[in-house]
Parts: structure tokens; sequence; C-alpha cells
């Protein structure tokens, strides 16, 4: 097991405050909801945008994350489909347009494909997304996973 740090008393306090401050401000807001009139400080008032505006960002940083992976990227026309290139592999991969809108957080097997002198073959791999990254985590091993970060070509 990994060496880990216990909380200090002090860790410990704010973390509790910090949760009892959210169960308090849901409690009053679900109040509100139950049709009854609530009158909010201009500090709770704050409190409360200032929470649905941190939840809109992180939604907002998720999207241009999920943006940033396949926006304006070039896409290869091979065999009358369309395709994604990875840049950085080990040989020139590329993975269909439709399967690359379905990899998501938790791991999939996806086919990639290479050009051979005979058309293209293709490679069942790993593939996961991370929601900090703009790139695809790729295991070419389904046996022994081990992912490594690869991005698509840009179009530019």
């Amino acid at each position: 097991m990994a060496n880990k740090k216990p909380y200090s008393e002090d860790e410990k306090q704010r973390i509790l405050d910090n949760l009892n401050e959210k169960r308090v401000i849901d409690q009053k807001a679900k109040r509100g909801l139950d049709g009854k009139k609530a009158n909010y400080s201009e500090d709770e008032k704050q409190k409360v945008l200032d929470k649905l505006n941190e939840q809109r960002l992180s939604v907002q940083k998720k999207e241009d994350i999920a943006y940033n992976r396949t926006g304006r990227k070039k896409i290869y026309h091979l065999a009358g489909k369309e395709y994604f290139q990875f840049k950085g592999m080990e040989r020139e991969y590329f993975i269909l347009l439709d399967e690359i809108e379905k990899v998501t957080l938790r791991q999939g097997i996806y086919n990639l494909f290479y050009k051979t002198f005979n058309g293209l073959k293709a490679k069942e791999v790993l593939i996961k997304t991370e929601i900090y990254s703009e790139q695809f985590f790729i295991s070419y091993d389904i046996r022994r996973v081990y992912f490594k970060g690869y991005s698509l070509v840009d179009e530019y």
C-alpha cells in the first residue's frame, strides 16, 4: 500500500465544516422547492450562486476537454470510411470516426486499423479516456493492461 498520511485535526474540522455548510445550503434549497418561501441572507444567496457557477464551470471544462480531444482533428478517408489517426504510436493506427464517439471513461475493446499491402487490418486494443486529459489512453494488449496516452493528428 502507498504511504497515506492521515488528516490533521485542523484538516478534518475544515472538511467537516465544508460538508456541513453544503448540507445546510441543500436543505434550505429543498425547503424552498416545497412551495414555502424562504428568505435568504445575501451571504447565503452568494454561496448558492457560487455553487451553481462552480458546477457550470466544471461542466464547461469537461465539454472543452472533450471538444479538444476530437475537434479540429484531421479526418482520413480510407476504403470508403472516415478515420482519425493517432500520433506518436508504433505504427500509423486509425480509428473509425463513429467508434471514437463511443469511447468513455470505462475501458472498452475497440478496433484500430493499420495499413498493409493488402489493405487495412484491424487490431483489438483497450481504449479509455480520463476527465482531466485531452488524450486517449490505449493498451495494446487486452490481457496485460498498460495504458499509454495518445492524441489524434491535428487538422493543420
